[in-house]
């Protein structure tokens, strides 16, 4: 009996059943269009409740369907026993997954709770709670693992609903909403502790449902992160400055100290060995952070790769920390476009020759790799702008080979509800087709192919428009890439998603494939091109942990 299960739903439940054209929403991150990627707060939530010692369990649904065509959803939930069930909906894509999900925990565990938590649940919090009577509980904001303790005592009577902060919940039929504590407060009380991630494996003798995506075992990475917030309003993401004060009571950005990041590092590298994803501009946190934690990894012995992401261009000082610092690292940048007036409009106020400086920066100081994102569907972008960024990865192509990655991908499948573009879609040249939850869960319930289920279009591109010039786009790439004798040309298998939306179907089509179209994996998931120190940490632990045997 667990005291709280954290599950993960695919984005639509029953994909295995479906003839769906999923394309390519999901070339530039490590899952499949699945989307079995569980949130990094699952890691948060199970660090900040075992050492209290309360029974949790980490259940990847989405991941266990991904893997095994035959996987019994229904008897795997049936056979489970907890006071809670909570489920994310952080992520908009996952709602038809998540609200199935939880119809099923109900049928089969009617006195148990059901819950939901993330920034999407925490938006549609009044509609869920008047329309789903299956959902108990909703905490609400970026910041709720301080709360989980007090919601599980609550719910099995040692407290009351009422004094859970940040608790959506109803009482005798009527909606409550608890008092929102500002989530400021509770930065430092977040710890992600993969120690916890392995001991669960080793009790279940299980590795498969914990698994963070499906080709984690093959793609390993770890991720910790120094903010929570933004200073940024770009136009379509639902995690902006503006988002984060109008819809998730959040105020201004929290940085989380130095020492608990290194904590986070040191038990990836102990515990995973794996590379690691630093979320959050390191640069953009000031000079005295960026100095203090870059030194504080070398101190501390970690020798593990890491990615760095960094929101604008970071001037050489920066890279000279990098390489002073860090044994191996590779950066990314998201410039969205190379047109700069579509960048302006898109939120992200700088010129090319700010990022080919960085750019070059990186190289001249031992980065492993630079990855370069841009994106359709922004404001003021057009068919020409886009050949235009194929014409600017041609000379980045030309001038540092395979050691730049570059990408665009189409903003899939939803403009975030927070975002500027979803609130004010007018003002930035968005239509909106979607603006309920029940809308989104009806896209992906009813579309048939990924161009469908958009739930927007722009004055200067159609969703039609959308899904040809993304295809279109990695075409061009691919022939390029192929040109050039660089990895990653896939020209086939897009020639059939292209000739699928040209003709309305008419051409073959690999129906229900949810692998890469446009980039391979490799090209993103660098750990399969590095040499990864402690490479079998992970499996040492748990065979150590099954055999009984302890670390020396």
């Amino acid at each position: 009996m667990y005291d709280i299960v954290l599950m993960h739903a695919p984005s639509i439940y029953d994909f295995r059943k479906r003839v769906r054209d999923y394309g390519p929403v999901s070339d530039v991150i490590p899952s499949t269009p699945i989307f079995e990627m569980y949130p990094i707060g699952f890691v948060s939530i199970l660090s900040q409740l075992v050492p209290l010692g309360y029974r949790v369990k980490i259940e990847n649904l989405a991941v266990e369907m991904v893997m095994d065509k035959n996987f019994d959803v229904e008897k795997r939930i049936k056979g489970l026993e907890s006071s809670i069930f909570s489920i994310d909906l952080h992520w908009l894509p996952h709602v038809h997954g998540a609200l199935n999900i939880a119809r099923i925990v109900k049928k089969y565990h009617p006195e148990s709770a059901v819950m939901l938590g993330g920034l999407s649940s925490t938006y549609y919090h009044m509609e869920i709670m008047r329309n789903y009577d299956f959902i108990d509980f909703i905490l609400l904001g970026d910041t709720t693992e301080p709360f989980f303790p007090q919601l599980i005592d609550a719910f099995q009577g040692g407290g009351k609903l009422e004094d859970v902060p940040n608790l959506a919940w109803r009482e005798n039929g009527r909606i409550r909403i608890n008092r929102i504590e500002p989530p400021e407060r509770y930065i430092d009380s977040v710890r992600l502790d993969y120690r916890y991630l392995i001991k669960q494996c080793i009790r279940n003798l299980s590795v498969k449902s914990a698994l963070p995506y499906s080709d984690w075992i093959i793609s390993p990475s770890g991720m910790t992160f120094i903010e929570k917030g933004c200073h940024h309003n770009c136009v379509i993401c639902g995690g902006s400055k503006f988002a984060y004060e109008h819809s998730y009571f959040r105020k201004g950005v929290s940085y989380r100290s130095i020492d608990n990041v290194i904590d986070d590092l040191l038990s990836i590298q102990e515990n995973l060995g794996v590379p690691a994803f630093i979320i959050g501009d390191v640069h953009e946190a000031g000079r005295k952070y960026e100095e203090e934690l870059l030194k504080r990894i070398k101190e501390n012995g970690i020798d593990i790769p890491i990615m760095f992401e960094i929101f604008n261009p970071a001037p050489e000082s920066f890279y000279v920390n990098l390489e002073k610092n860090v044994s191996e690292y590779t950066v990314e940048i998201s410039p969205e476009s190379s047109d700069e007036n579509v960048r302006g409009f898109a939120g992200r106020y700088y010129n090319n020759t700010g990022l080919e400086k960085t750019v070059e920066y990186a190289k001249k100081h031992g980065a492993r790799k630079m990855d370069i994102f841009f994106s359709i569907g922004l404001s003021h972008q057009t068919r020409e702008t886009v050949l235009k960024d194929i014409d600017y990865m041609d000379k980045m192509y030309d001038r540092y080979g395979s050691w730049v990655h570059l990408f665009t991908s189409p903003i899939a499948p939803f403009v975030d509800p927070g975002s500027l573009a979803f609130e004010m879609n007018e003002k930035f040249g968005y239509r909106i087709f979607a603006r309920t939850l029940n809308d989104h869960y009806n896209l992906l319930e009813y579309s048939k192919s990924w161009v469908d289920s958009l739930n927007y279009e722009t004055e200067w591109l159609t969703r039609i428009d959308i899904g040809r010039l993304s295809l279109e786009a990695g075409y061009l790439i691919a022939k390029m890439k192929k040109e050039k004798n660089l990895p990653g040309s896939n020209i086939e298998l897009i020639e059939k998603f292209m000739n699928s939306i040209s003709h309305d179907g008419a051409n073959p089509l690999p129906r229900n494939y949810i692998g890469p179209i446009i980039y391979e994996k490799d090209e993103l998931v660098w750990s399969k091109n590095i040499k990864i120190k402690n490479v079998n940490c992970f499996f040492v632990n748990l065979y150590r942990g099954i055999l009984g045997l302890t670390r020396k």
